[in-house]
């Protein structure tokens, strides 16, 4: 698919980092509609919109005002453990949700792109690929994995896609962070931050995963991708990768496993992803973990 000034591209969840920087990147090609619920959190350039994904009118609100070519479905109840405490609310958002606007997409004939995550894997041996079997631990995990159902058995219109993320790293948006943000923030301040030394994922830059969704749309792919950091590394070797690049003291990280903090949601030991699939189909080239974070120096915020 083309993307040109006449394209219209609905992007929900923009006050998060991906949807942000999405919204941004998409903003200068085609007309960006950027959805938020609790935060008005929407770049310049893109037209904002109050949705309510537990709300059936105003989803459709919002699709018929916008009438998207492309849905990019980003936005979601995120927080592993607020989902645990309310799993109610995690079904009502993530999955629900997500079928309300599959079924608008279907009426309108948009093209779906939803974002899923490396947590609907559990973590026994990483490196997992596109078949393979994903079992989560989380109702989180579990949320994400039945909303990407949802959107793959939809082959009535648009071609859909799901891409699983890994863990997303940059500046984020004025009203979210990422776990780079957070880190720097600590070490800059001169805070200790404890990090663990046995999960592992493989970070991916948020400019690199709305890069990823962009070659998704222009090649109109269908099906599921991974998409993820071209690394595997744990939260203390990330944290030690940003001390060297901007010169945090090495000696603030403190080293802990998983098993020492006590999370209400489970989370996989090993949730990397194996991004090969969409490295062939689209030529998906992510930057390194070094590469990225040096990118973000570059572009650090006053």
């Amino acid at each position: 698919m083309s993307l040109s000034p006449d394209t219209s591209v609905l992007i929900t969840g923009t006050s998060g980092a991906l949807g942000w920087v999405l919204a941004r990147r998409l903003s200068a090609a085609c007309r960006v509609t950027g959805t938020y619920f609790s935060h008005e959190c929407v770049p310049e350039g893109v037209a904002p919109m109050r949705m309510d994904l537990t709300d059936a009118a105003s989803v459709a609100a919002a699709l018929d005002t916008a009438r998207p070519q492309v849905i990019v479905h980003a936005a979601a109840m995120t927080d592993p453990d607020a989902c645990e405490r309310d799993p109610a609310a995690a079904t009502a958002v993530n999955v629900a949700g997500c079928a309300r606007l599959v079924e608008h997409a279907r009426r309108l004939g948009s093209k779906v792109v939803y974002i899923s995550t490396d947590l609907v894997f559990d973590g026994v041996r990483g490196d997992y690929a596109e078949d393979d079997k994903a079992r989560p631990l989380s109702v989180y995990g579990r949320s994400k994995l039945d909303a990407e159902g949802v959107v793959l058995r939809e082959r009535r219109t648009g071609r859909p896609a799901v891409i699983r993320s890994s863990l997303i790293y940059g500046w984020g948006s004025p009203a979210s962070g990422t776990f780079f943000s957070a880190v720097h923030a600590a070490l800059r301040a001169g805070g200790r931050m404890r990090l663990f030394t046995d999960q592992l994922r493989n970070p991916i830059l948020e400019a690199d995963i709305a890069a990823a969704v962009i070659l998704v749309i222009e090649r109109d792919l269908e099906g599921l991708y991974h998409a993820g950091g071209p690394e595997s590394v744990s939260r203390l070797e990330f944290g030690k990768a940003v001390c060297d690049v901007f010169g945090f003291d090495e000696r603030l990280l403190e080293p802990i496993a998983m098993q020492d903090f006590e999370y209400e949601a489970a989370r996989p030991l090993d949730s990397t992803l194996n991004i090969s699939r969409l490295a062939h189909a689209a030529g998906f080239a992510p930057r390194g973990l070094m590469e990225g974070l040096a990118h973000l120096r570059s572009s650090e915020p006053d």
